[in-house]
C-alpha cells in the first residue's frame, strides 16, 4: 500500500487530486452565495455584520475590521427601505413588510434570486414570528397543541419562515384554520439529503408550488411535478449569528474558523431518557421517534441511529470518536454532566472528555441533577462540559432557542438556552424558538454524517437535519464553517493538503479505528483533502 515519494509519485498523486477537485469544485457553498442581512439602525446588528463581513462592506461601525468572511454579500435593511424591527418577537404582518418582502425585492433587483443560497441574520434582528390571532400561544404548550389541532398554528422562527422566501406562505392568512400555508409545517425537501446545496438547481425557485395536505397541523407535502414541485433548490439555507452579547457572537464566529476536531479525544454525548435503547423502525412514544401528530416527519430512533452509526456499524467513512456516550435510562443518576460545574453526590454521570456534540433530553430528562448549591442543572447542564472547538448543541427542549433578543427563560418551563451554551464556548447550535412538538426536532444523525463526519458546510448539514420548514427551528453559527479532523492530519502540521496523503502513504495508519489499515482509511483522507482544497481554490485563500 505504500508508495515512493519521489517526483513521479508526487506528480501522480497531485494529478489524481486535481481530477478529484475538478469534478466537485462547483458544489462548495461559497462566500458569494451568502447574503448577510443587518440593520445599521441596530447597533448589535451592525457590529456583528461588520465583524463577520468586514468594514469595507459594512460601513459605519468600528472601522478597520478585515472581516472573518470578507467575500460574503451584505444588505443593510435601512438602505433598502425596510421598516426598523426590534429584537425577539415580530408580528406576521411586520415580518412580511419589514423583512420578507424587502429582502425578496432586493435579491430580485440585483439579479441574486438564484445566486444567493444562504441568508444570514444578525444579532438584534427578531427571531420569533408571532401567531396571527394568538400571538404568544407558542410559549404555552397545552394551548399550542389546541391551536395545532385546529390547523391554525402559524407562529414560526423568522429564520425558518425565510427559507421559503420566494413563496408567499401567508397569502389569505386571516386567523382561521388552514387558511394559508403558514398554518402548520411544510416538509423540508432538503431533509436527509447528502447533496451539497449548490448541486441542486434553482431554476424554479420563483414558481408557485403545489401541495397536498394532511391534518392535524396541517402538514404540507409537495405533490406537484416540474416547476410546481418544491425542491431543495427552491429554498434558502438560513443561519443566525446571535448570542447574549456581541462579544459572545464574535467568539462563536472565531471558534468556527479552521476547526480541527480531535475525534479520538472528544465525545459524542447522546443522553436520552426512559428509552428501550433499541433503534426501532416504527414510531413510539420516545421524543426522538415520535409517532404523533407529525409522525410522517420522523426518521426513526434518532439517538439510537446516531449511536449505531458511530459504534455498531463500521465507520468506514469517518474517523472513530474516542467516546460515544449513549444512555437511554431515566433518573438523576443517569444524566450526563461535565466537570466544569459542581454536582451533588450521585447526581449525574461525569463525562471528562471534551464534547463534540451535546444531544440531550435536557430539562425533559426523567430526573435532572442538582448542583452543589442546591439549584437544578436543567438550565446549565450543557455549560458543565468541556467543549471541543466546533462543538454542536442539539437538545430536545421546546424553548432552548427562546432566550435570544433578551427574552430569557420561561419561568414555568426553564430549559438550557442555546445562547448560554454559546457563551460558555460552544460553536454551533440547533434550537427551537416556540413549542415545536417532538416530531420536528432536528436529527443528530445528519449532523454527525454531514458535518462532524462529512464534508458539508454547517449551513448545509444543519438544514439536512431539520424535518420541517415554516416552523420553529433556528441554526446558530457560521454557515460556511467546515470541520476537519486531526486523524487526517497525517504529517501533524495542522494543515490539510496533499502532503498528508504523501505522509500517509509512506506510513499508513488507521483513521477509522477498524483493523486492518486499508483503502477505507485512505478514502477518508482523500475525502477530507478534497473538501479542504476545494474551499481554498474557490475562495482564493
Amino acid at each position: 500500500m505504500g508508495r515512493s515519494r519521489g517526483n513521479g509519485g508526487r506528480v501522480a498523486v497531485g494529478l489524481a487530486m486535481g481530477l478529484l477537485l475538478a469534478g466537485s469544485a462547483r458544489a462548495q457553498l461559497m462566500p458569494e452565495q451568502v447574503l448577510v442581512i443587518y440593520d445599521s439602525r441596530i447597533a448589535d446588528s451592525l457590529a456583528v455584520a461588520e465583524y463577520y463581513a468586514g468594514s469595507a462592506r459594512v460601513a459605519g461601525g468600528a472601522g478597520n475590521l478585515a472581516g472573518v468572511r470578507p467575500g460574503v454579500r451584505v444588505v443593510d435593511l435601512a438602505a433598502i427601505g425596510a421598516g426598523v424591527t426590534g429584537p425577539a418577537n415580530i408580528s406576521d404582518t411586520d415580518f412580511q413588510s419589514r423583512l420578507r418582502l424587502p429582502i425578496k425585492n432586493y435579491l430580485a433587483s440585483r439579479g441574486l434570486t438564484r445566486v444567493v443560497r444562504c441568508l444570514v441574520l444578525t444579532k438584534g434582528l427578531p427571531h420569533r414570528m408571532m401567531d396571527s390571532d394568538n400571538p404568544f400561544v407558542g410559549d404555552f404548550p397545552a394551548n399550542f397543541v389546541n391551536e395545532f389541532l385546529a390547523n391554525d398554528a402559524n407562529m414560526a422562527s423568522v429564520d425558518s419562515e425565510l427559507t421559503l422566501l420566494q413563496q408567499d406562505l401567508s397569502q389569505s392568512e386571516n386567523g382561521a384554520g388552514a387558511d394559508s400555508k403558514s398554518d402548520g409545517v411544510v416538509l423540508n425537501p432538503y431533509w436527509r439529503s447528502a447533496a451539497p446545496i449548490s448541486l441542486i438547481s434553482t431554476a424554479n425557485i420563483m414558481a408557485s408550488k403545489s401541495y397536498s395536505v394532511s391534518s392535524p397541523g396541517p402538514v404540507y407535502v409537495t405533490n406537484g411535478s416540474g416547476a410546481s414541485r418544491l425542491t431543495a433548490g427552491d429554498m434558502y439555507l438560513v443561519c443566525r449569528l446571535d448570542g447574549n452579547t456581541v462579544a459572545d457572537v464574535r467568539a462563536m464566529i472565531d471558534r468556527a474558523q479552521g476547526v480541527v476536531l480531535d475525534t479520538a479525544g472528544s465525545a459524542v454525548i447522546l443522553d436520552e431518557s426512559d428509552s428501550d435503547g433499541v433503534s426501532n423502525t416504527s414510531g413510539n412514544d420516545e421524543f426522538d421517534n415520535s409517532s404523533s401528530a407529525m409522525g410522517a416527519l420522523r426518521a426513526g430512533d434518532d439517538f439510537e441511529q446516531t449511536r449505531d452509526r458511530l459504534v455498531s456499524v463500521p465507520v468506514a467513512s469517518m474517523p472513530a470518536f474516542g467516546s460515544v456516550r449513549y444512555n437511554g435510562l431515566r433518573g438523576v443518576d443517569q444524566f450526563f454532566v461535565g466537570p466544569r460545574l459542581g454536582f451533588q453526590a450521585g447526581n449525574g454521570i461525569l463525562v471528562g472528555e471534551a464534547a463534540a456534540l451535546i444531544a440531550s433530553y435536557g430539562a425533559n430528562h426523567a430526573g435532572v441533577p442538582t448542583l452543589a448549591d442546591g439549584s437544578s442543572a436543567g438550565t446549565t447542564y450543557a455549560t458543565s462540559f468541556h467543549l471541543a472547538r466546533g462543538c454542536v448543541f442539539n437538545t430536545i427542549e421546546s424553548f432552548n432557542g427562546r432566550g435570544f433578543g433578551g427574552l430569557g427563560q420561561l419561568s414555568f418551563a426553564p430549559q438550557q438556552q442555546a445562547a448560554d451554551f454559546l457563551a460558555a464556548g460552544g460553536t454551533f447550535a440547533l434550537a427551537n424558538v416556540w413549542e415545536p412538538l417532538a416530531d420536528s426536532v432536528p436529527d443528530n444523525l445528519y449532523v454527525v454524517q454531514n458535518f462532524l463526519g462529512g464534508t458539508m458546510s454547517w449551513a448545509e448539514a444543519a438544514w439536512t437535519a431539520i424535518p420541517a420548514l415554516s416552523w420553529q427551528q433556528i441554526v446558530l453559527g457560521d454557515p460556511l464553517a467546515r470541520v476537519a479532523r486531526r486523524a487526517e492530519d497525517a504529517n501533524s502540521d495542522g494543515e490539510f493538503d496533499v502532503e498528508d496523503l504523501y505522509a500517509w502513504e509512506q506510513n499508513p495508519t488507521a483513521i477509522n479505528a477498524i483493523s486492518p489499515v486499508d483503502a477505507a482509511d485512505r478514502a477518508i483522507l482523500v475525502r477530507t483533502l478534497r473538501a479542504a482544497e476545494r474551499f481554498e481554490l474557490l475562495s482564493g485563500r
